[in-house]
């Protein structure tokens, strides 16, 4: 499995571009987070300021790569080690809860 497609189910699949809130809300931080790490470079993307007669105020576009290669750079894991992890669980399961997560699985295959 490729190391972005294992993060990409995250995003919504029609969404090229995020706002800080947006990504926020995906990667489980606040919104004022991502702004920090977009200004530290640690998120790309594109910043604006915009310009009301009484404020400016810097916008923020993420684009989905952004997103997900802040997630490939911020995993603790590669997805290998994910399915090795997962695999190792299940050496632990009774015969019977093996059985139910088959069925589970093969309903996930056929979806």
């Amino acid at each position: 499995m490729k190391a972005n497609a294992h993060f990409s189910f995250l995003l919504p699949e029609n969404q090229e571009w995020f706002s800080p809130k947006e990504v926020a809300a995906i990667i489980g931080k606040s919104d004022q987070y991502v702004r920090d790490a977009f200004d530290n470079q640690r998120i790309l993307g594109h910043a604006s300021n915009a310009r009301s007669v009484l404020v400016r105020r810097k916008t923020y576009q993420i684009h989905r790569d952004g997103v997900l290669l802040f997630l490939l750079e911020t995993a603790n894991y590669a997805p290998e080690d994910f399915l090795q992890r997962v695999a190792g669980l299940l050496r632990h399961r009774s015969r019977p809860e093996l059985e139910k997560l088959q069925g589970e699985l093969d309903r996930l295959i056929r979806r």
